[in-house]
């Protein structure tokens, strides 16, 4: 904004400028206008001329501050105008007035604009009627109207017209914002109305792992819980010890299956429960301490890395667990090295006598599969096989999550 006034007001010097030069020109062509008769041997009559030249200059000066001060500027104008034309008048001091009274009409408030309006109207029909009762003719006072007219009236319908542009120009600026802001409006409102359906996506996600979980529930709990009760209510009068150490076992297997199953629906459910979180290396006591109550001989060598993260320290507890399963079932009675170790990678080594039929058979593959992909799955591997007349299970997991 500051740059275009300083554009204009370098403008208005140069129109000033131009003004008086034509000014200059004009006078020296002898179209400078004579004073009246009365005045002919005076000072003014003499050098009507320069005083044409001065008003001139004066007027042309004012024109400088039309765009901070145009009503000002137009009242002085119109004064030296009025004593310009006393003198007889020149061509330039009315183009001057034109151009003051074209800035005033388009600059200021439309309260002022409408006194300019009353003023200009006043003078265009009061000067004709003054010709009138002073004894001028009725042709003079109407070409005297119409001048008026054509010099007062030419720069306020320019200037209403201007103005009019302008605002027009500025309505439809805005509305331009205005669509712009409506589609901007539009665009968040599509925004909001693909998240609320990403929400409700997620939603529909959650129900429906809260039924899976309450169907899973429904199925499996009452089994396992009834195989829980009638092993407990066998072991109130045992007949022997091996069927009281059995009967534990059992009971023991399905309490830790309800266990699991818990933890599996609260994950299903989105919710963690600190309680019965999923299994980890935290308990690989109590793990080793089940195997040892159904009669496996087993040892822990080393100390258990922490802290891991959950997939790791699932998977190793699954591999362990898997491995004292696998042992427990193709060679009952031997010992069990289970050998935890590592801190860029966990180092799970479990190690037993082989059986009397030699390797495992064919019927462990799903649970070394199963084991195997545990540890692929996190970036790791497994190996599982006989050696030196032993079998071993050795995986090497990752300690960092991925």
């Amino acid at each position: 904004m500051g740059r275009l006034l300083r554009r204009a007001m370098q403008d208005d010097r140069a129109v000033a400028g131009s003004l008086v030069v034509l000014g200059v020109v004009l006078a020296m062509l002898g179209l400078a206008g004579r004073p009246p008769v009365a005045m002919a041997d005076t000072v003014v009559g003499q050098y009507a001329v320069w005083w044409h030249l001065l008003i001139l200059v004066l007027a042309a000066t004012m024109l400088l501050a039309k765009r901070r001060h145009p009503v000002a500027t137009l009242v002085v104008v119109a004064v030296l105008a009025a004593v310009d034309g006393y003198l007889g008048g020149g061509i330039v001091i009315f183009v001057v007035l034109f151009d003051a009274l074209y800035t005033a009409a388009l600059l200021t408030s439309p309260v002022v604009r409408r006194r300019i309006v009353g003023v200009v109207v006043v003078v265009s029909i009061g000067g004709p009627l003054l010709m009138l009762t002073t004894g001028s003719e009725l042709r003079a006072a109407v070409i005297t109207f119409l001048q008026a007219v054509a010099i007062y009236g030419t720069p306020l319908w320019w200037a209403s017209d201007v103005r009019q542009r302008t605002e027009l120009a500025a309505l439809e600026s805005r509305r331009a914002d205005l669509e712009r802001e409506r589609a901007d409006l539009a665009r968040e409102v599509a925004a909001d109305a693909i998240r609320i359906a990403e929400l409700d996506r997620e939603s529909a996600v959650r129900e429906e792992r809260a039924r899976m979980a309450r169907d899973l529930h429904d199925v499996v709990a009452g089994h396992l819980s009834a195989v829980a009760i009638h092993t407990e209510a066998t072991l109130a009068s045992p007949d022997t010890s091996r069927d009281r150490d059995t009967l534990r076992t059992v009971r023991a297997g399905a309490l830790e299956a309800l266990a699991e199953m818990r933890s599996m629906i609260l994950v299903l459910r989105g919710r963690p429960d600190p309680v019965t979180a999923p299994a980890g290396l935290a308990r690989l006591d109590a793990l080793v301490a089940a195997a040892r109550s159904a009669g496996q001989e087993v040892v822990v060598v080393g100390a258990v890395p922490a802290p891991l993260p959950a997939a790791t320290d699932q998977a190793a507890f699954r591999i362990v667990q898997e491995s004292l399963t696998n042992a427990a079932r193709h060679a009952p009675g031997s010992p069990v090295e289970v050998a935890v170790s590592g801190r860029e990678q966990v180092e799970v080594v479990v190690t037993n006598p082989l059986g009397l039929t030699g390797a495992p058979p064919l019927s462990t593959a799903t649970g070394l599969l199963t084991m195997r992909e545990r540890a692929e799955a996190l970036g790791g591997t497994l190996v599982a096989g006989p050696c030196d007349g032993r079998w071993v299970v050795r995986a090497s997991l990752p300690t960092v999550a991925s």
